[in-house]
């Protein structure tokens, strides 16, 4: 990498693609058990969906910090 630039850009987008991935995956993990043979979820037995919502929209609020720091500046 010969630029201070380059290296921050790839190091940004991809810890924030992995945690997207990450997201992801939990995303098919909630799914199965709600569709799955446990017979879904209650409601007191939801605390992974209110995780799972709290932290995709911290991925999302983190990607529009990048998108604004990476592209438009």
């Amino acid at each position: 990498m010969d630029s201070l630039f380059g290296a921050s850009f790839f190091t940004l987008t991809g810890f924030h693609g992995a945690h997207v991935i990450g997201g992801l995956v939990w995303l098919v993990i909630l799914l199965f058990k709600a569709f799955g043979v446990q017979g879904g979820f209650s409601s007191k037995d939801n605390l992974g969906v209110e995780i799972f919502g709290l932290y995709w929209h911290f991925v999302d609020i983190v990607w529009l910090l990048l998108f604004s720091l990476v592209y438009l500046m």
